[in-house]
């Protein structure tokens, strides 16, 4: 059945959905049929183009937003990968709207030919290499641009020589040709130099189209000093104009996977019982599809989960690459429940070829997965935005602690507190279960003693319920606090207190007794009026929610206290030093941050402080070198 267009709310939902990254979007309509494909430095900017002012001609635009049911993206490295995943979709997919892409022309790549004196050339990317590499030659790429890519191809004739004639002009000529005069050829054609020495050059210019230009540039420096320490002047000032050459010209071709090999890559994304599986198809060493796959309410490990959808896909036909990537932690899993063999095997025998399942902690495989692992959790936020899956979710934890109506608004409680000094307290919001940042608040505590956790969260709660009375703040529909039944109790207190003790409340506290072998892990519920904890899955959404709204005021209130404990450390110290004031001490404080920063600073760097004279400068270093240097 065909799904209805995006409502105008839907639509913004999922525009605030997707990532400021580079990447390609797809626009479909109700039957799933994709519209339109493109690509996009910045993916959030490019889409809310479509739907905002008219600057767009193409007739298409001015009625996409009445026939549009969803947006799809892929999160990309770089535009030029995202150029080249744009390219393969449209050949593929022949999107009604890039009719202006669909014809036999191609980008540029740039190719190295397999000779034992390779040449370097130009050439278009035809349709049918498109997913496969030409055999004789090794290619770089694409490049949109023609002029670009030319320019590319006279850049790394400057700066590596390589040959661009073709084989039989190499093999018939008999003395050099005009390139090698002008030095952009090494004349291999004529043994002008070694092939140990080209060999050594065709190197170098490989190392720079897969990206590695920086390191030529740092290997090509230590030798121009070596040569210079030698007085080889000359070597040194041909290695200089290269190296500013190279510098210049730096631009990272960067691709899945340098190697240009095969791989099916797993990303997976989970919160709660739901969550994302996503395969990226690397096809020649390039992203050439990606398929997702949703899941909810399910109570196994997410390794469970990925294993029965391998398994179903194993089948799928005979487009599967040989080596299988997934994340290291479901690695680990597969291999403490001793089935990752069985499952290589079956794979193995269900395919019709031999399957490599691999985790990759470091080099382009490392990198294939961090870029699986971003998509999955971008295709998550992309459901939670258009899907009920949050609502569910809500309506659970509405249930569980039987609540009146879904919490759309959860608050968190948290305090920090060390020694009794720079005293805090902080509070995370979440709204329709997602995390709300703009709306967190964080407090100093004023008069509670900071030997008392109770006092504190009473003190916090009391100002917090005085805003939402006074009509500052929303009341919540749901008040947490990250401690035990004290805690619970005092915040009734103070709520009762002030008229709102119909106000829904829950405590959430870690370990205890009962816990058994998790005792240090698992989490507790208290609920108003129940002696004991209410139980929650580990996995469920109602803890996933919890946990997640705690861990923020955790966090929230943490980085607070740090701030506090290291303007009040540095402030201690400053204001010892004879001639300074109040301003001088803001001045210094927000310059250097910490008083380790301020005692480690040159007379030249304090001087550079508004205010502050080479003789109070002098002074400052005297006091924190010689008088002081028990301070921290």
């Amino acid at each position: 059945m065909p799904r209805a267009p995006l409502t105008p709310d839907a639509l913004r939902s999922l525009l605030d959905s997707l990532p400021e990254r580079p990447g390609v979007y797809q626009f479909l309509d109700g039957n799933d049929t994709v519209l339109y494909v493109g690509k996009a430095r910045n993916l959030r900017h490019r889409v809310r183009s479509y739907f905002g002012a008219p600057s767009d001609p193409r007739p298409f635009v001015r009625w996409l937003a009445s026939v549009l049911a969803d947006i799809r993206v892929v999160v990309c490295r770089s535009e030029r990968e995202a150029l080249l995943l744009e390219r393969e979709l449209i050949a593929r997919l022949h999107p009604r709207y890039n009719a202006d892409l669909q014809d036999d022309k191609n980008f540029f790549v740039l190719c190295l030919s397999r000779h034992p004196f390779p040449r370097l050339s130009l050439e278009r990317l035809h349709p049918r290499r498109r997913t496969a590499r030409p055999a004789d030659r090794e290619c770089h790429g694409p490049y949109p641009s023609a002029d670009a890519a030319r320019e590319l191809l006279r850049f790394l004739q400057r700066a590596f020589q390589l040959r661009v004639c073709n084989d039989r002009s190499f093999s018939s000529r008999q003395r050099p040709c005009l390139q090698h005069g002008i030095g952009r050829c090494l004349a291999p054609c004529v043994e002008a130099v070694s092939s140990a020495f080209y060999a050594e050059r065709v190197r170098q210019a490989r190392a720079f189209l897969r990206g590695r230009g920086e390191q030529l540039v740092r290997a090509w420096t230590a030798r121009m000093w070596r040569e210079s320490e030698r007085e080889n002047f000359e070597e040194a000032a041909r290695l200089r104009d290269r190296i500013a050459l190279l510098e210049r010209n730096l631009a990272r071709q960067q691709v899945a996977d340098p190697a240009g090999g095969d791989a099916d890559v797993l990303g997976a994304h989970r919160e709660g019982e739901s969550g994302t599986l996503l395969w990226l198809r690397i096809r020649a060493g390039r992203v050439g599809e990606v398929e997702r796959y949703f899941f909810d309410g399910a109570q196994q490990p997410t390794w469970e989960v990925a294993r029965r959808h391998m398994l179903e896909r194993a089948g799928s036909g005979p487009d599967l690459a040989r080596r299988w990537l997934v994340p290291a932690e479901l690695f680990a899993e597969a291999e403490a429940g001793e089935d990752l063999d069985a499952l290589s095997g079956w794979l193995s025998e269900a395919a019709g070829r031999k399957i490599e399942i691999a985790a990759p902690q470091r080099g382009p495989g490392a990198g294939m997965l961090g870029l699986a692992r971003q998509n999955a959790e971008q295709a998550f936020r992309q459901r939670l935005a258009l899907g009920t899956a949050l609502q569910d979710r809500l309506r659970r934890l509405q249930r569980r602690l039987g609540l009146a109506e879904p919490p759309r608004r959860i608050e968190c409680f948290d305090l920090a507190v060390f020694q009794g000094a720079a005293a805090v307290g902080a509070m995370a919001v979440l709204k329709d279960g997602q995390p709300a940042p703009a709306e967190y608040r964080r407090f100093r505590i004023r008069s509670a003693q900071p030997d008392s956790d109770v006092a504190m969260m009473q003190e916090v709660v009391r100002r917090r319920l005085a805003r939402a009375l006074s009509g500052e703040l929303p009341a919540p529909d749901l008040l947490l606090l990250d401690g035990g039944v004290q805690q619970l109790n005092a915040a009734r207190a103070v709520a009762a207190e002030l008229g709102l003790g119909h106000l829904p409340m829950a405590a959430l506290a870690k370990g205890g007794p009962g816990a058994g072998r998790h005792r240090a892990t698992r989490e507790r519920v208290f609920l108003p009026g129940r002696k004991n904890p209410i139980p929650l899955n580990p996995g469920s959404d109602e803890l996933f929610l919890l946990s997640r709204v705690r861990d923020e005021a955790h966090r929230f209130a943490g980085a607070y206290h740090r701030k506090l404990r290291r303007a009040a450390t540095i402030k201690s110290g400053v204001q010892e030093v004879p001639g300074i004031g109040p301003v001088l001490r803001r001045r210094l404080l927000l310059r250097f941050g910490s008083l380790r920063r301020l005692r480690q600073a040159s007379v030249e760097e304090l001087v550079a402080v508004p205010g502050v004279s080479a003789r109070l400068a002098q002074r400052i270093t005297q006091f924190f070198g010689a008088a002081r240097p028990d301070l921290p």
